[in-house]
């Protein structure tokens, strides 16, 4: 839409008139009543459940900037602004952001609001191709895609009836007939795939009566009256906007909503649009809503108990592109991730900032399609896949489980091939003429199955060198009922406690190439269910490596506790067995929980080991 329509001229006169306000709350704001009921519904959840890896796409304006700023802050001070990043300019003069991203940079480097504006014209999308970005989630395995479309800047990446700060007053909008959203979303369901809209609907830096800190009045906050104009002037008519254009399959909320008159408005012009859209649980920070769906950023929390959940992860450290940030996870540890939330019965959606332009950074297309060729080969273990029996991992991964023509399987993800030849399988407790053991990737490979009484199930005659450079997925197919009673247990008078086998709370594997260890700060917990069959006293010891001291505490559920010294490593690529102490343990399953206390930095962990004496 060309011009400037007379609603928008009022608008952008009222913009100009609410700079000037002085922050100050007074108004008494909507309080939830008291012995409120969660507020849900009944929606399909089938094909989201199916799905189990979807695309996050951050684009806007910030993407312009790439992470840095050079100019005047709102207080009229020059600044020189780099988001966080492992190549930044490390300079007196140069400030570093606290790391929320690049696509905060209007925030972080406090941004007066007509400079920020002035970045529109370098918007250009000359090279985005939705075409493009649908063939790569299609070549990475995924299943759905959510583009941004109003991030907390407020700027539209379609022609809004209600704003100028909008893709029409760009070259982009130029370009793409003022709409970035409609031929990704055509582009996306001509592929068979789901479409989402991300909408940051109550948090706005640019449009007046945004909730939250505004850097244009440096960092006070709009007043809750005008917060509620913000939402009957932008946010409502927006909503209704993006539901009648492009009739999302899923809206994903983005904000800080405090208020549940806010969220009542956004949740009922959803459900009165389509009964089929799923929304997520940012709709409001009030426990009344908790959407369709959880949305734990970066990292999950294996001790979380979910009904549906999305893990978001960035593939560095940055939602939009930034220039400064080359910290790439590797692809085992996105298809590690990945497998994570599939166990948990979750789905992972991975994110992609495109440049300016439109382009995509070159390593995150090598990442999603290596990830990508590895499920082409293994897709069983993650599609249609439901939460594991498995509260805790087998020694080298996590397992996903699907129930296909009445057959149970149990699929085990291996990222790590110790090269004995053999395989254990604690907790797995069927005889062998009730599985069917398949390693999907070599399905004519021959090897041997015991069941040994006690343990589990114990698999030899395997190659020495792995089948899969990534991960070996063995599915376990039972022709019965499974008998499960995880657990590690003692093999050879030696309990081993693998980082791959760990229940832990956001923490990292890292590794992969070698021995994957745990990348483990001080205060967060790693979890092992423990059977010891036969009493007696263990020596307790740990492959670690770090730089400075600590001290490491094994919790066990009796209350019995061992604290052992670890000593400096020099560096965390030099791995040493170190001594932990001893504790006497009675015959019974123990859940143990280990923790440390470091001097500094963190420690990475390869494994614990608890021999009997």
């Amino acid at each position: 839409m060309q011009g400037i329509s007379y609603l928008k001229f009022f608008l952008s006169i009222s913009f100009t008139l609410c700079i000037i306000c002085n922050g100050c709350k007074t108004e008494e704001p909507y309080k939830q009543p008291e012995g409120g009921k969660v507020i849900s519904r009944e929606v399909d959840m089938s094909w989201w459940n199916d799905a189990r890896y979807g695309m996050f796409i951050h684009y806007g304006i910030y993407s312009v900037l790439g992470g840095e700023y050079i100019g005047k802050n709102v207080e009229g001070t020059s600044i020189h602004f780099q988001s966080v990043g492992r190549n930044n300019d490390k300079s007196d003069s140069v400030k570093i952001g606290a790391g929320a991203g690049a696509e905060w940079i209007l925030y972080e480097a406090s941004i007066p609001r007509e400079s920020y504006r002035r970045y529109a014209s370098s918007f250009t999308a000359e090279k985005y191709d939705p075409q493009a970005i649908v063939d790569l989630a299609l070549s990475a395995g995924m299943k759905y895609i959510i583009i941004t479309t109003k991030h907390h800047d407020g700027f539209c990446l379609w022609d809004s009836d209600v704003t100028d700060w909008d893709i029409s007053h760009t070259p982009a909008g130029i370009r793409w007939n003022h709409d970035l959203i409609a031929p990704l979303a055509e582009a996306t369901r001509n592929a068979g795939l789901k479409f989402g809209i991300y909408f940051s609907h109550t948090r706005d830096w640019m449009h007046p009566g945004g909730i939250g800190p505004i850097p244009e009045l440096q960092m006070k906050e709009y007043s809750y009256i005008e917060n509620q104009s913000y939402m009957e002037t932008y946010t409502y008519p927006m909503v209704a906007e993006l539901l009648n254009r492009y009739h999302p399959d899923i809206f994903w909320w983005d904000s800080n909503n405090p208020y549940e008159e806010f969220a009542i408005r956004c949740n009922s012009l959803v459900i009165n649009s389509s009964s089929t859209i799923i929304q997520n649980n940012r709709i409001s920070t009030l426990p009344l809503y908790q959407g369709d769906f959880a949305t734990p950023e970066q990292s999950m929390n294996e001790n979380e108990e979910y009904e549906n959940v999305e893990l978001c992860m960035t593939m560095n450290s940055s939602w939009g592109y930034n220039q400064f940030d080359n910290d790439w996870k590797k692809p085992e540890y996105i298809l590690w991730c990945l497998l994570r939330a599939n166990k948990l019965g979750g789905n992972l959606l991975l994110n992609i900032g495109p440049r300016a332009d439109g382009t995509i950074p070159e390593e995150s297309q090598s990442v999603l399609k290596t990830v990508g060729q590895w499920i082409n080969t293994n897709s069983d273990g993650i599609y249609g896949t439901r939460k594991s029996p498995l509260q805790f991992n087998l020694p080298y991964g996590p397992t996903t489980w699907c129930k296909k023509n009445n057959i149970q399987h149990l699929y085990y993800h291996i990222f790590y091939w110790d090269g004995s030849g053999e395989l254990w399988l604690p907790g797995i407790m069927n005889p062998t003429n009730e599985i069917e053991l398949l390693f999907p990737e070599n399905p004519q490979l021959t090897f041997q199955v015991e069941a040994i009484k006690g343990i589990g199930l114990h698999i030899t005659g395997l190659p020495q060198t792995k089948i899969s450079e990534m991960c070996t997925m063995l599915d376990i197919k039972f022709k019965n009922e499974p008998n499960l009673n995880e657990g590690t247990r003692e093999i050879n008078n030696i309990i081993h406690l693998y980082a791959l086998g760990a229940q832990i709370e956001n923490v990292a594997i890292d590794d992969f190439k070698t021995k994957p260890c745990i990348n483990w700060y001080s205060g967060r917990c790693i979890n092992y269910k423990v059977i010891i069959t036969r009493a007696g006293t263990y020596d307790v010891s740990a492959q670690l490596a770090g730089y400075y001291p600590g001290t490491i505490t094994f919790n066990f559920e009796n209350k019995q506790k061992l604290t052992g010294n670890n000593k400096a490593t020099f560096g965390h690529d030099n791995f040493e067995w170190q001594n932990m102490g001893s504790i006497h343990l009675e015959p019974g399953e123990y859940k143990l929980s280990i923790t440390a206390n470091q001097v500094d930095l963190w420690l990475k962990i390869r494994e614990f080991k608890m021999k009997r004496q």
